[in-house]
């Protein structure tokens, strides 16, 4: 299949560092779809030195038609990732602006959150 990158979906990682393994797994099994032109991932590591990081994570967030949240208990104790990206990530969804689809990484309580 051609590669299109005008068509492909933006996916945003929604993620603690502390499961920055467990991200690069899962970024490893959508290859094909990246190789095929269906999808573009970005994550937080591919923020240069020097980059307001902030506003590059808000840029992202903005643009993403798919957020995952990746479920563990470092995101649900990450203030950073449940309180900014994952609320802003929700906020985005129920206005359908974008797809937020969490992920449980790891055995964790999760009965208590909005998604």
């Amino acid at each position: 299949m051609e590669r299109n990158s005008s068509r492909a979906l933006k996916l945003f990682y929604c993620y603690a560092r502390k499961d920055h393994t467990l991200r690069e797994e899962l970024d490893t099994h959508l290859a094909g779809l990246r190789h095929s032109g269906h999808i573009l991932t970005w994550y937080d590591g591919e923020i240069s030195p020097g980059t307001n990081w902030e506003q590059e994570i808000q840029d992202h967030l903005n643009t993403a038609h798919i957020i995952l949240l990746l479920i563990s208990p470092s995101f649900l104790t990450s203030e950073y990732c449940y309180s900014k990206e994952m609320s802003y990530a929700i906020e985005r969804h129920r206005r359908d602006e974008a797809r937020v689809i969490p992920i449980l990484l790891r055995s964790v309580d999760w009965t208590h959150t909005p998604f």
